[in-house]
């Protein structure tokens, strides 16, 4: 009986030793398997990662070049600029008018909407990032005219940051125009007369950019309405004073001088970047002169650094 019950245990431990055996094996397989997938994981990740910083370092990786499409929605257009590394500067040009340059300040989107002048007009416009990549496109436009509507042109060629708005009407008499900076309150000018088919005004540009609204309207109720851009700079201020025998000159500018020459008797004197006290961003320069005596002469040219420029020409006389 005894014989038999060991038998029976040993059979038993026989199994279980079988069984753990196995068991182990098939645990060894799994964890073989997944550290295989984690290795083969970990290679791919590791791969992937170099890829990129050899491209990085050897600046092969295709960066998106600066991009502008003109859209037109019925009489405006809009610029869409777009430049991955920011645009640093948008400019445009309808037809043969002077360029307007916009600063953007690294922006990497920018969209600008223009008022289509009528008739046939093309549009130019360039894009250039702060890596000074350029991008730049042309299209034409073409806006039915009106003969009931009035006209409006603007003539920029007055200088002294001073333009004159001029409506005319060759069908019918003109009844007023109004014209307002950005949102400013809009100012009106009436016909002076009941049959005038044509008004002028001059006014002043605003310092820095800003958006001109301008509508005209004629006996016919018919009205037309314009916007354009302008970036308005100042001119130089030169003031000259005489105290005695001395002559104070004082040249002031928001934004500082590129050059002053000055003319005093014939002596000629000059402050630019070659002068030793130099500073482009100095916004008021004095300087003052003994007088000889008899006539004095006096001619004094400023040019600021936004290229404005304005001359001085006197004379007086001293006597000791």
């Amino acid at each position: 009986m005894n014989q038999i019950l060991l038998t029976n245990n040993q059979n038993n431990k026989k199994k279980s030793d079988k069984y753990n055996r196995n068991n182990s094996g098939d645990m060894k397989k799994i964890i073989i398997f997944f550290g295989m997938v984690i290795l083969i994981f970990a290679v791919l990740i590791i791969g992937v990662y170099a890829y990129k910083m050899v491209k990085n370092k050897d600046g092969s990786e295709e960066v998106e070049k600066p991009s502008i499409s003109l859209e037109q929605m019925d009489t405006e257009v809009k610029i869409v600029a777009k430049a991955e590394a920011g645009i640093s500067k948008l400019i445009y040009t309808w037809n043969d008018d002077e360029p307007i340059e916009i600063d953007m300040n690294g922006e990497t989107s920018n969209e600008e909407a223009l008022q289509i002048p009528e008739g046939e007009s093309k549009l130019k416009a360039k894009i250039i990032d702060e890596n000074g990549a350029e991008f730049e496109t042309e299209e034409n436009f073409h806006i039915e005219i009106d003969t009931e509507k009035p006209k409006i042109e603007i003539d920029e060629s007055l200088g002294n940051g001073k333009i004159k708005i001029i409506a005319t009407d060759e069908n019918n008499m003109l009844k007023y125009i109004t014209y307002k900076w950005n949102d400013e309150e809009e100012v009106t000018v009436n016909a002076e007369s009941e049959n005038q088919t044509a008004i002028e005004t001059v006014i002043d540009v605003k310092t820095g950019r800003n958006t001109l609204k301008i509508t005209a309207i004629n006996g016919l109720a018919k009205e037309n309405t314009i916007e354009k851009i302008f970036i308005g700079v100042n001119n130089p201020v030169i003031t000259v004073t005489r105290e005695g025998n001395i002559l104070y000159m004082e040249m002031t500018h928001d934004k500082g001088f590129k050059k002053i020459e000055f003319s005093v008797n014939e002596k000629e004197y000059v402050y630019d970047e070659n002068f030793a006290g130099y500073n482009p961003e100095q916004t008021k320069v004095s300087y003052k002169f003994n007088l000889q005596e008899g006539e004095n002469t006096v001619i004094i040219h400023a040019v600021s650094t936004e290229n404005t420029e304005v001359t001085y020409r006197g004379k007086c006389n001293y006597e000791e």
